[in-house]
């Protein structure tokens, strides 16, 4: 048999968590600029070989490489077509200040501070752009093949993740405590 108080928890509702804009600072807003920069670049050209296209000896454009070819193929690239599966990492990394954004607007707690992921994803885009392109070197075996703006714009968006969850940990700083205190 339920008690008075019993019936009264099953009654109440729990309250729904609202999604309260006002919580975001700007930092989150420099996050979601930079994951629409990073998604925007994965569109535009990457590489671009010295020759758009090759219609044999006699129609070669002068200064073009018939060498240059891209997965064996003339042209400009985008990040999906340069690589397997660089671009979807990327497009991960896009949801990261969006995910963020999400968990400060309904006010969950976090343990950690807030930014701290977003950060990690952000240097990890970064990274991983780096390294396909100039750590690690062009991709595949071929001569005469540039940079196109997609590659520095993608950079660019990674580092405005970075930047965006950098600011907001560091806003979110935890006053230290001396040892021994709980």
């Amino acid at each position: 048999m339920a008690t008075a108080r019993e019936a009264q928890d099953v009654r109440a509702e729990p309250r729904a968590r609202v999604i309260d804009f006002g919580r975001l600072m700007w930092s989150e807003y420099l996050g979601f600029v930079g994951a629409l920069v990073l998604f925007g670049s994965l569109f535009l050209t990457w590489w671009s070989t010295s020759c758009s296209s090759i219609q044999g000896q006699a129609g070669t454009p002068a200064g073009c490489n018939i060498n240059s070819k891209l997965h064996g193929h003339p042209g400009d690239f985008t990040a999906f077509q340069t690589y397997r599966f660089l671009g979807w990492l990327l497009v991960a990394a896009c949801a990261a200040p969006f995910i963020l954004g999400y968990i400060i607007a309904r006010g969950h707690e976090l343990t950690w501070r807030p930014g701290e992921v977003t950060m990690i994803v952000g240097m990890l885009a970064a990274a991983l752009i780096l390294m396909n392109g100039i750590i690690l070197g062009r991709p595949g075996s071929t001569v005469d093949l540039s940079f196109g703006g997609g590659y520095w714009i993608g950079l660019l968006g990674a580092l405005l993740i970075l930047a965006g969850g950098l600011i907001r940990q560091a806003q979110g700083a935890r006053a230290r405590k001396p040892p021994g205190v709980v």
